[in-house]
């Protein structure tokens, strides 16, 4: 199956629902301040941002239906313009290509999927670089049960601390064995829940100081790994843990689950971070390379653009 077939299966609750209301608002074969209104609704029940709808709607305004193709031509310039939201958003989080090392700090709450994750990604990882996970949420057995399961599947390095150890200190550990024993890629699990979100925070920034003063010439990435099916609440998540902790990148798992995919467009349209991999499923093949084109026509449910 190709990338393009894996979006639009996997993205089939958001399209089948945006796709199919837009299509028999256009039936009527006419763009009148009825119609927009339609679509204005439509779009907003996908989850995407009322600023965005805006800019959706306005692209097709003039557009004259007179038949199926003029039905298919607002479709395209639908897509080209979400498209062209979330082109400068694409991001390569791990690049094999070049021999830089690198440590992914993983964030976000719990339940976002961040311990399933970081075990894809290791295992996307080719077999001839040398990685090391790092279980430093230490309040869930469960998260480091998962992630010593998925070291062990994958060959990778791991360290975990005791029960309730701080967190930053199992971080400071793996951040020595990784420069010591020369790892390519140290992935780190972190904490998703404390009493509230500024004690959090507060733990993860201890713990990002603490790494960057073990070797301050280390390349440190902070990632926030997203719930997809939270839909347009996923925004108040970047804003909270974005602002505070310099997130470099994001992961927005959980998105087949949902029929409110369109909350993706909000977050690249209201921020400038960008989306490194998407989560169309649960086996190890389900996270993918955010791809824009892909996700922008598997949505409204078009055919690849050859």
């Amino acid at each position: 199956m190709s990338l393009f077939s894996i979006f639009k299966d996997k993205l089939s609750k958001t399209s089948n629902i945006l796709s199919f209301n837009i299509l028999e608002i256009l039936k009527n074969k006419k763009i009148d301040d009825l119609t927009l209104e339609e679509l204005e609704n439509v779009l907003i029940s996908s989850d995407i941002s009322l600023d965005v709808v805006n800019q959706l709607i306005n692209s097709i305004k003039k557009i004259k239906i007179s038949n199926d193709d003029g039905i298919k031509n607002v479709l395209e310039i639908l897509a080209q313009n979400i498209e062209s939201i979330l082109l400068p958003r694409e991001h390569v989080l791990i690049n094999e290509k070049n021999d830089e090392k690198k440590i992914l700090i993983f964030v976000g709450v719990n339940g976002s999927g961040k311990t399933t994750t970081i075990g894809k990604i290791a295992n996307k990882i080719l077999s001839n670089k040398k990685i090391l996970i790092a279980a430093c949420d230490t309040f869930r057995a469960a998260a480091v049960e998962q992630l010593e399961d998925w070291a062990k599947k994958n060959n990778n390095g791991f360290v975990a601390g005791k029960s309730n150890q701080d967190p930053a200190s199992v971080a400071y550990q793996a951040t020595e064995e990784f420069g010591k024993e020369n790892y390519d890629f140290l992935l780190i699990d972190t904490a998703g829940r404390l009493s509230n979100n500024t004690n959090l925070i507060n733990q993860l920034i201890k713990l990002k100081n603490v790494i960057s003063k073990v070797n301050s010439s280390f390349n440190i990435e902070t990632v926030l790994v997203l719930d997809g099916t939270n839909g347009s609440n996923m925004i108040k998540q970047v804003d909270i843990f974005g602002n505070e902790l310099n997130v470099s990148s994001l992961i927005i798992t959980k998105l087949d689950g949902t029929a409110k995919g369109g909350a993706l467009i909000s977050i690249a349209n209201k921020f400038e971070i960008p989306i490194s991999y998407v989560g169309l499923g649960e086996s190890i093949e389900d996270l993918v390379t955010f791809n824009s084109q892909n996700f922008a026509r598997s949505i409204l449910n078009l055919e690849e653009q050859k």
